[in-house]
């Protein structure tokens, strides 16, 4: 099976669309977003309605669950907090109420995969899973996690092997399946990168093969960053998308 990974697309529609368009050319048999559809962008209801459009299994993130009141503002700086509360007050109810059913994680027991927004270990927690020590946590719950656990969350592109009771960072590109290993790997951001890279990040998972392809793909985000400017948001997150920073 081919499954296609979105992540982290902070209302970004112009990211959105060129991720969700190299994913209809591979083909993909389904298509997951790992959370935080909105905050920091100008385009949350379309973003909303993009990822409806095309059915995809879509996670609840730390901004999706803090627009809806699942989570505390106060854990925001103020320009996010003020994104967050631009966020809602742009949301259709319907849209609104989408986000509001979304679960925190999805499992697929068969393709031996599972889905999260953070840190597996406790997904309504919101915890980084960026160093080895984030990754050697999930050893006391190895048995409890599938061959492979993708995440977003940190906007990076990070890969963990997990076995013998030990965490050791790896590419992702070396993934594949293996008894009694287990791996973690965050996707990147399709939306707002992180990693001094602008390019919006799209994973490929063959669960075939056990394979993880990360894809990244340029696009027009000087629309974006003048929707942002357009909309009264902080100056900061158009910033980044030209920087990747």
């Amino acid at each position: 099976m081919k499954i296609g990974i979105v992540s982290d697309v902070h209302s970004n529609m112009e990211a959105l669309a060129a991720a969700l368009s190299y994913l209809d050319e591979q083909q993909v048999e389904q298509i997951v977003c790992l959370g935080d559809v909105v905050g920091y962008g100008p385009s949350p209801n379309e973003c909303c309605e993009m990822l409806q459009e095309v059915n995809a299994v879509t996670l609840l993130g730390n901004h999706d669950a803090a627009v809806i009141g699942a989570m505390s503002t106060e854990y925001y700086y103020d320009a996010a907090r003020l994104a967050i509360q631009w966020t809602r007050r742009q949301l259709s109810t319907h849209n609104l109420e989408w986000l509001y059913q979304l679960p925190y994680t999805y499992r697929r027991p068969k393709e031996d995969v599972s889905f999260f927004h953070s840190a597996p270990i406790c997904p309504s927690g919101y915890f980084y899973v960026v160093f080895k020590d984030d990754a050697q946590a999930h050893i006391r719950m190895f048995d409890k996690l599938t061959g492979l656990s993708l995440l977003g969350h940190s906007h990076l592109v990070r890969a963990f092997r997990l076995s013998d009771g030990k965490a050791k960072e790896t590419q992702v590109t070396e993934i594949r399946r293996e008894e009694d290993v287990r791996y973690i790997a965050s996707v990147g951001s399709t939306g707002q990168p992180r990693d001094r890279n602008p390019n919006g990040s799209v994973a490929l998972y063959e669960s075939d093969s056990g394979e993880l392809l990360i894809h990244r793909f340029d696009y027009d985000r000087e629309a974006t960053v003048a929707k942002i400017a357009e909309a009264g948001l902080e100056s900061r997150f158009g910033e980044r998308l030209l920087t990747g920073s």
